[in-house]
């Protein structure tokens, strides 16, 4: 491109483009172009985000085991006879397509290749910088003008077009992309609508003048309502730069698993504007891996074994070619990567003979065209298709021989997982990375053009394979530690092939570190071009914390840095960057615990079906809980007023106790845990996450804004994780539970949050705020003054306090919850009764305009809950809860119950029969130990022998005076002449026979059940009942844990055990949707029994295994 000044621009209101601007932006940049994608934005912008969290509910249901399938809602579609529009004059032969970036030597090149179509790529191909960006719409300007021309710097040999060139078809990016150096109202662009709106506005009228028109590649669809948005996106178009209707066409490039189900629903969306779809194997593959990756019956072999001849690739392309043909449209084929080996003429042969095998398969199968990388693969794909395909394309040829199932489209690929794929799949990521963190998103590496797709495919087998435990050739798993082995041997070989200067002088560090974390992070991230977008042109500290698994929040952001890009969607704040920077102080404290609990119940609200938590009174109740094995901890203020506060009092829940009280048992609690860490990494041991994240009662606030400014720092520094606030007056607050609520405006409450957002911003910390509304059942409301609760307030006579009337209900709660959604990460509402139908309403209230948000719910005390539900609800209670989005379910008052309860049997007991009462608790905690229970041992819980250990260490090893030595407790609770691994080997058998006395008799109670309700209520049951076993046996600590530890040889087969937990769980997962539908209790009495055979085999199997503990 000439070097010439890039002039200043004149931008449309509402937008802000952040980073230098390369020469002649402005001829692409101008007024009315950037008008018209501020326009785009700001009307597709909210339906691309509901897409996207379309994406993320789709993929926590085949988290959950659901799969894919032909939607009957379009099944009228999908049996029509209808078309697309007939394609233009040239569109009509597109035999072999050439792609690539849209620099300028790459645009000559493919335009004069000889291809019937250069698709112009600002995806895969092209590394995002802002500098290629907008060059490439300068560049793609030019090309269409016909004057684009370019020198070589150091050949300086010259390129022109010729006089004949290629159609030119372009791929802006992804949904899931967007443009940062582009902000619309505060905000980055979506960059799919920037790069469209850029190259429609800039080049449709002369395309057409050309006799030609704006065609487009539309990538990584996952189902018709995308397609949608792009078909209203383009009669837009078309509308605002008065073109005729369907002069934009777009083929569709199917390589998600989901848009495979719906390619018929995708034309159809698209009729007016469709020029065909395209099969996109390699994101394909990638996608597949991606939305089946928490099975471990869908792990994918060697990216070398996954082929387009077999399998679910196979039906997939013949389902693609009959769909379109069908429907009279184009069926493009897939990519030949391959490139010119010049320097070794058999490798070359060799090469070139995979492109012919290619290229005959997709013409002999039908396909209308071709994709090569490379303008040297342009003739020989030609003559295979000229050879096979004598007319411009085989729409004729309707396949109707084809016959794919569902089942055909989600079959595994079979093949061999071994170390010398994962060592290639390494070493070609590592570099591709590497050279996109630079700029270029195309490069030739051992003799294949690749492009960000590779990546994908590689980045998420590994992470496949590490997070199923899968066994490599060699006998071995891939764990972790084997992996980061095997980087770094790849590291070593990349430098030596590379050079030293060339590897010390790029980012191949900031590649390793990167494909590092994507392979090992326990979350799986959705594309890796995300993390990588924000690392591309990062620099200093912002690029050191993006390397260490940090997301940028943008520069001008008040958010703390969080390690999950979606932390801070959707959060509104009513004040800035520099607001923070004023009132943070000149000394950054850091708070530890606070920020780890806060990022752990992140990752658990996004990760799990549901959290669930008991309040916790003490600190050694926390302990129990965690022992247990709950991850979060409730610390309700109703039992800190009545038994914790730091006034020493009994109070009811009235906010009557000193504000400092919940900060000080969050603090009380927090020493708990860590004492118990302490205590447990002393003795050698680990596998257990003692500092749950701890979800905190701030009341009403105990005041105005400042009041909750300051209790969420106090909150902040005792390390608490989340937050809630509620909606009352806090001078009148009320448990939730009781009468005589009041509540603040719906205004004054988003001042309350907006205050402790800012208090959590100051601290650094990225606290979740929950916000609680008890409009469900108040009655009152403190003024009028909020226009927004007007539709709710009763206008008559005001109460002796001044009081004004209000409707309590659902609709008043859903309000209020709507109103606080922006500014909260978690909205909970208060009820009266537990109602799973009140509970959908709320869930679908708020979800109607906050997809996605999460939800709490409180699983209340207050409830009398057999007599508001029976046994089969209770027991699915809480699974349906997490299934609508409450995320966070807690007894807020189960430390008050279980404390009062236990010890009045105790002492009831012990007035009655003495020490013979207390000796059936001793009994009980001693049975209690084959679960993980160690308080029995009293001395040791509290730290003891931690004190010893300092002791011991104090006097440099030569104490007299150690505490445990001849305790009472060394001499009577721990059995004679027994280790500590031999009592808990002991332990763990004892446990396993419990629980398999309790599995026998499920499966019994599911061959005995007679009708639909009973299958359904043991299949739920034993369900329950065998996550819960198998988790305990997984476990460290538990017998599978144990034997792997002592006994080596073991490994193998305890691995094939676990594995068979997988299979048994899915089967029970199935069985349990088939009581959903049609089924009858006779259908599923023989897969029933099936299935408790199996579970027979497996428990007798582990009983013999057993043995081995020692």
């Amino acid at each position: 491109m000439p070097d010439t000044e890039s002039k200043p621009l004149t931008l449309p209101p509402g937008m802000e483009l952040l980073g230098a601007l390369p020469p002649r932006a402005e001829e692409v940049l101008t007024p009315d172009a950037l008008q018209f994608v501020a326009d785009l934005v700001r009307r597709f912008r909210p339906r691309v985000e509901q897409l996207l969290e379309r994406r993320r509910e789709m993929q926590r249901r085949f988290d959950a085991g659901e799969r894919p399938n032909f939607l009957s809602a379009t099944e009228e579609i999908r049996a029509g006879a209808w078309t697309v529009a007939p394609l233009p004059d040239d569109l009509q032969d597109r035999r072999v397509e050439i792609t690539g970036p849209v620099d300028r030597k790459m645009i000559i090149n493919a335009l004069n290749s000889g291809a019937n179509v250069f698709m112009a790529d600002f995806e895969d191909s092209n590394s995002p910088t802002w500098r290629n960006v907008v060059e490439g719409q300068v560049n793609l300007r030019d090309a269409v003008d016909g004057t684009i021309e370019y020198t070589a710097p150091d050949s300086r040999k010259h390129y022109r077009l010729k006089d004949r060139t290629a159609v030119l078809m372009v791929r802006p990016r992804g949904w899931h992309l967007l443009e940062r150096h582009a902000l619309v109202d505060g905000k980055p662009a979506t960059a799919a609508l920037w790069d469209f709106g850029l190259y429609l506005w800039n080049n449709a009228r002369r395309l057409r003048e050309k006799g030609s028109g704006p065609y487009f590649y539309c990538p990584k669809l996952e189902s018709h309502l995308e397609a949608r948005v792009w078909n209203e996106l383009f009669t837009l178009g078309e509308d605002r730069l008065d073109l005729p209707r369907g002069a934009i066409k777009a083929t569709c490039l199917i390589e998600t698993i989901p848009a495979a189900f719906e390619m018929d629903e995708i034309l159809w969306e698209l009729r007016e504007h469709s020029a065909g779809l395209n099969c996109g194997r390699w994101d394909y593959i990638f996608s597949t891996i991606k939305r089946f990756r928490a099975d471990p019956k869908h792990v994918m072999p060697d990216r070398g074994h996954i082929t387009m001849d077999k399998g679910f690739l196979r039906a997939y392309v013949q389902l693609l070619i009959q769909t379109c043909h069908r429907r009279n449209v184009h069926a493009m084929g897939g990519m030949a990567a391959q490139i010119p080996i010049k320097d070794d003429p058999a490798a070359n042969e060799a090469a070139l003979a995979k492109v012919r095998a290619d290229k005959l398969r997709e013409v002999t199968d039908g396909h209308d065209g071709t994709w090569v990388a490379h303008p040297g693969l342009v003739p020989i794909a030609k003559a295979i298709f000229d050879q096979h395909m004598k007319t411009p394309n085989q729409l004729h040829r309707k396949r109707e021989d084809v016959h794919v199932s569902a089942r055909d489209l989600l079959k595994v690929a079979e093949g061999p997982r071994t170390e010398a794929g994962l060592r290639h799949n390494v070493r070609v990521s590592v570099q591709y990375l590497e050279a996109w963190l630079r700029g270029t998103g195309c490069v030739p590496i051992y003799d294949l053009m690749e492009d960000a797709a590779t990546v994908e495919i590689s980045r998420s087998l590994a992470w496949q394979w590490i997070h199923h435990g899968v066994t490599l050739d060699d006998g071995s798993p891939l764990t972790v530690e084997r992996f980061r082995t095997v980087l770094a041997d790849e590291m070593d070989r990349v430098r030596l092939e590379v050079g030293d200067a060339a590897f010390h002088g790029g980012r191949f560090e900031d590649a390793r570190a990167l494909f590092e974390r994507m392979s090992t992070q326990a979350d799986f991230v959705e594309f890796i071009t995300l993390p990588a977008y924000e690392l591309l042109e990062a620099e200093g500290e912002q690029r050191e914390r993006l390397l260490a698994g940090g997301a940028e929040a943008g520069a001008d952001s008040p958010a703390p840095p969080h390690p999950d890009p979606r932390r801070w969607e959707g959060i509104v704040r009513r004040y800035g960057r520099a607001e923070v920077e004023r009132l943070r102080g000149s000394v950054r404290v850091e708070h530890t615990l606070a920020q780890l609990g806060a990022n752990r119940l992140w990752d658990l609200l996004h990760s799990e079906p549901y959290v669930h938590a008991l309040g916790a009174l003490t600190g050694n109740q926390a302990v129990q809980m965690v022992k247990a094995g709950l991850k979060a901890i409730y610390l309700s203020g109703w039992q800190v007023a009545a038994d914790a506060n730091t006034a020493g009092q009994t109070y009811p829940d009235q906010s009557l106790y000193p504000a400092n009280s919940v900060p000080e048992v969050v603090r009380r609690i927090n020493r708990a845990l860590q004492r118990a860490d302490q205590i447990e990494h002393a003795e050698g041991k680990a596998g257990t996450w003692w500092f749950a994240p701890i979800v905190a009662d701030a009341e009403a606030g105990f005041g105005g804004p400042l009041n909750a400014f300051e209790l969420m720092k106090a909150m902040i520094e005792a390390g608490a994780a989340a937050v809630h606030f509620e909606d009352q007056v806090a001078s009148e607050k009320k448990c939730g539970h009781l009468g005589g609520k009041v509540l603040v405006p719906t205004s004054t409450f988003v001042r309350t949050l907006n205050a402790a957002r800012l208090a959590a911003d100051v601290m650094g910390v990225a606290t979740i705020l929950v916000a609680r509304t008890d409009a469900e059942g108040a009655k009152l409301v403190m003024s009028d003054v909020d226009p927004y609760d007007a539709p709710f307030i009763e206008r008559g006579e005001r109460t002796p306090e001044g009081f004004y009337r209000m409707k309590p209900g659902l609709e008043t709660a859903i309000a209020r919850g709507l109103a606080y959604a922006p500014y909260a990460d978690v909205i909970w509402c208060e009820t009266q009764t537990p109602d799973l139908h009140e509970a959908r309403r709320f869930a679908e209230g708020l979800h109607a305009k906050f997809p996605g948000k999460l939800l709490a719910y409180n699983c209340s005390p207050s409830f009398n809950w057999k007599r508001n539900l029976d046994d089969a609800t209770i027991a699915r209670f809480q699974r349906e809860l997490g299934a609508m989005g409450y995320r966070f379910q807690f007894v807020t008052l189960a430390g008050f119950h279980a404390l009062n309860h236990s010890m009045f049997q105790l002492a009831r007991g012990y007035r009655d029969r003495g020490m013979a009462a207390y000796t059936e608790l001793q009994q009980a905690e001693f049975a209690a130990e084959r679960q993980g229970y160690t308080a029995t041992r009293h001395q040791r819980e509290v730290g003891t022998g931690y004190f010893d250990l300092v002791a011991t260490a104090v006097s440099g090893g030569t104490a007299s005076t150690l505490a445990l030595e001849g305790s009472t407790e060394a001499a009577q609770f721990t059995a004679a002449g027994k280790t500590g691994r031999t009592h808990a080997a002991e332990q763990v058998q004892a446990a396993l026979h419990e629980d398999h006395a309790r599995i026998e008799a499920l499966v019994d109670r599911l061959a005995e059940a007679k009708d639909l309700s009973a299958v359904t209520a043991a299949l739920e049951s034993l369900t329950q009942l065998l996550t819960e076993h198998f988790a305990h046996e997984e476990h460290q600590k538990g017998f599978y844990g144990l034997l792997s530890a002592t006994s080596p040889e073991y490994r193998a087969l305890v691995a094939g055990m676990i594995e068979e937990h997988r299979e048994l769980l899915g089967t029970l997962q199935q069985l349990r949707e088939r009581t959903k539908g049609q089924a009858t209790s006779s259908d599923l009495a023989p897969l029933a029994g099936a299935l408790g055979a199996r579970v027979r085999d497996h428990e007798a199997r582990e009983m013999v295994l057993a043995r081995a503990l020692h």
